[in-house]
């Protein structure tokens, strides 16, 4: 097959792909074409960054009675740091031939 062997139209391929996806000028909001690529660079993140911006600059405050649910004493016990004896017993109490997460180790791993 061609590009496999690292010949000369493999190469051509890669650079005239590489050359397809780069953009070499752009349009500023004033109209003005820019070709530097830094300044082009500088463009893409301002107006991104601008179009997740709120315009709102006064701090919005909602005043509500929430009931206590994590009473003070809890409160205190769960912002101590976590203890050794804590994780092993939470390891240990997984089954250990099914995944937890997207890493695909099951708790036999650890």
């Amino acid at each position: 097959m061609n590009g496999d062997r690292h010949s000369r139209y493999f190469h051509q391929t890669m650079k005239a792909r590489k050359t397809r996806g780069r953009i070499f000028k752009s349009k500023d909001a004033s109209g003005v074409w820019l070709e530097d690529a830094t300044r082009i660079q500088q463009l893409f993140i301002h107006d991104f960054t601008s179009c997740f911006k709120s315009s709102h600059t006064t701090e919005t405050r909602i005043d509500i009675d929430l009931p206590t649910v994590v009473s003070e004493e809890d409160n205190f016990l769960l912002l101590q740091p976590v203890q050794d004896q804590e994780i092993k017993d939470a390891i240990f109490q997984m089954d250990k031939f099914k995944t937890p997460g997207p890493d695909g180790f099951g708790a036999a791993f650890f």
